[in-house]
Parts: C-alpha cells; structure tokens; sequence
C-alpha cells in the first residue's frame, strides 16, 4: 500500500508539473502547486499509518511474550515453594532423629553420623533446587529464540 501511494504521488507531482509547464496560467499554477504538495503528503501519511501498524504488531508481540514469562514465573515460583516445603519437612524429620536418638540411648557418634547424612542430604536437594531454576530459566531462554538459530537477537527478545 505504500508503494501504490508513492507511486501516485509521484505521477501526481509529474501531472501538475506538466500542466503547468503546457498552460502557464495562474489558475494552472495554484492547483498544480497545490497538488504537487498534497500527493507527497499522502505518501507521508501513509508511511506513518505503516510504521503505527508495525508498532502495533511489535506491542502485541512483546504482551504475548510478557504473559508466557509470567506463567513460568508463577511456576517456577510453585517449584521453590515446593522444594522450600520438602526442605522444611527434612528439617522437621531430623529434629525427630534427635529425639529418637536421645530417647534410645544411641551413642552420640551415630547420632552425628545420621545428621552428617541429612545434611550432605539436605545440600544435595538445594543444588537440585538451584539447577532446576537454573534449568526453568535456560528453557525460557532458548524458547525465546524463535527461528532456532541458538542465537537470541533483538526481535526475539
């Protein structure tokens, strides 16, 4: 569309100058200067309604992006609270070792042998939990290279 309006544009400037180079009078000349300004600025306008489409479809473009990282946002943020809520349980399973362990009369090396585990436990599910947020985020990332080039450039962003 706005080939077709530049293209009139220009036979528009081309017609008012030939007519006015054919019919030298004055009525000739205010309606060709009047038409050789109009039809550029038709083009104009049109180029402008172009670029508002196109920002249109950028602002589009970037909601619907926003929406998908705030879907995984509020899943990412379930996953923590449910490794937080596992952790919590673990927490609450060695308190109950200590108690056991106090009440059996188990020796005291046992003991810190078994809180030893859970603790080298423990660390091993918050290295799981980090890598799985880690892992969330690299596949927000790569999904957000749309032509799969492994490269993100500005459009994909």
């Amino acid at each position: 569309m706005e080939i077709l309006s530049g293209a009139v544009a220009a036979v528009s400037v081309a017609t008012s100058v030939t007519a006015m180079i054919l019919n030298p009078i004055t009525p000739v000349f205010v309606a060709g200067a009047l038409s050789s300004v109009i039809g550029p600025y038709a083009y104009y306008q049109q180029t402008k309604l172009t670029d508002i489409i196109a920002l249109k479809e950028t602002h589009e473009a970037v909601k619907r992006e926003v929406d998908r990282l705030q879907s995984e946002n509020a899943r990412l943020n379930e996953t923590v609270g449910e490794l937080s809520d596992t952790i919590d349980r673990l927490e609450d399973v060695e308190q109950a070792l200590d108690v056991i362990t106090q009440t059996q009369g188990q020796s005291v090396a046992a003991f810190a042998e078994q809180v030893k585990e859970n603790r080298n436990i423990l660390g091993q599910m918050q290295k799981n939990l980090r890598a799985n947020v880690l892992q969330n985020l690299l596949q927000v990332v790569i999904r957000s290279d749309q032509d799969d080039n492994m490269q993100i450039e500005e459009d994909e962003i």
